[in-house]
């Protein structure tokens, strides 16, 4: 199985935390500015899908064939780059597709060109390094971030960073677990569906705890100087 064929399957998997995508997605909207969007990186379309529900005026940005499929299916309107994009937009969002990139600066830079002036980006990544594992490996991470990683990102894009939050404490607990037993961890669905229906649901509260602390994943919302 190659690189592309690894995403969707990480993508098909990752779809069935039905718990685990409520709380994330709600989690972006609460800081989403304005009506048009656009979600780079946007995969199957789950979160365009997602603000569709709430009425957001929403496009996507996405290469993969089989992603582009499901995004024509769902009725999303998707371009292929950043460059092809026809207006500036008041949020752009990127969920974990940063640390698949080599240059992630430019990217991040290139998204930056396409925000309104009182616009935001908001990211999502996976962070902590001490919790990289085979699962990283497995769909070509390049790194996770620290909150410190971020900073120099920002000053390299020139923007401002407004909140950075760790996500997902539970997550990070057991991946460290995983790693100490160790535990084999893979996209298996059916591991999924019990982590979100029996670890997560009744845990996601320890991020009111830990959220300046250490998660899984960082929440960043950034703007231009």
């Amino acid at each position: 199985m190659d690189k592309s064929e690894l995403d969707v399957a990480a993508l098909e998997t990752v779809s069935f935390a039905k718990n685990y995508n409520n709380y994330v997605f709600n989690l972006i909207l609460a800081r989403i500015n304005g009506e048009r969007i656009a979600d780079f990186g946007a995969g199957y379309g789950n979160f365009c899908l997602f603000l569709k529900s709430k009425k957001k005026d929403v496009v996507a940005v996405e290469v993969n064939e089989k992603a582009i499929q499901k995004l024509e299916e769902s009725h999303i309107p998707n371009y292929k780059n950043l460059e092809e994009l026809k207006v500036k937009y008041h949020t752009i969002v990127s969920l974990n597709v940063l640390e698949h990139i080599d240059d992630d600066l430019k990217v991040l830079t290139e998204m930056s060109k396409y925000l309104d002036t009182d616009g935001k980006i908001i990211l999502y990544l996976p962070s902590s390094q001490i919790i990289w594992s085979e699962l990283d490996e497995l769909v070509n991470h390049k790194r996770r971030y620290s909150r410190k990683l971020i900073k120099k990102l920002a000053v390299g894009a020139n923007l401002e960073i407004n909140q950075i939050i760790s996500v997902d404490f539970v997550g990070w607990a057991v991946i460290l677990l995983s790693k100490l037993l160790p535990i084999k961890m893979d996209f298996s669905k059916n591991k999924i569906v019990f982590y979100d229906k029996f670890i997560f649901k009744y845990f996601k509260y320890l991020d009111l705890i830990f959220k300046n602390v250490i998660g899984k994943n960082l929440l960043i919302v950034l703007s231009k100087k």
